[in-house]
């Protein structure tokens, strides 16, 4: 269970990261061609393995936090990684699959050799990027320092 959830939790990250480039990009480049696949990309991503990924480190953090001397509520540094898990999936589900599927349908509904107008779509992406890989990054400094000590239910 270990295994699942450093490998769906590093993903996770690994793709979040891939996907700021990709939104960067996408923001800068003049050229449609680029911009369009960096849409297309994104919105694969997000669906094959973002969710997944989001979901599966969800899941495996939950068993492992009830199943291991951690436990679900014992120590405040495992709740705060369920809190911003929670909120990582709840914005994937409901802010950023929507906002990629938004930006590729906007590439997809634009001709060839012209840039398709995302309009704050585009920014919306980086916004998002950056502020799950923020997430991503505080979870793993959570892991590996395991601050704050019991909480009063421990």
């Amino acid at each position: 269970m270990l295994l699942l959830h450093v490998v769906s939790s590093v993903g996770w990250l690994g793709v979040t990261v891939g996907n700021l480039v990709l939104a960067i990009a996408a923001l800068a480049t003049d050229a449609p061609g680029d911009q369009h696949a960096a849409y297309r990309v994104m919105a694969l991503l997000g669906d094959a393995v973002v969710l997944p990924a989001a979901l599966a480190a969800l899941v495996s953090g939950l068993l492992l936090s009830v199943g291991t001397q951690w436990g679900l509520v014992r120590y405040r540094w495992v709740l705060a990684k369920l809190l911003l898990t929670s909120v990582a999936v709840v914005a994937t589900l409901f802010s950023l699959r929507p906002t990629l599927h938004t930006a590729r349908d906007a590439v997809v509904a634009t001709g060839d050799g012209v840039l398709a107008d995302v309009g704050d779509t585009g920014v919306s992406v980086v916004a998002a990027c950056s502020v799950s890989l923020a997430f991503y990054v505080a979870n793993t400094a959570l892991s590996v320092f395991k601050p704050w000590g019991r909480t009063r239910w421990a």
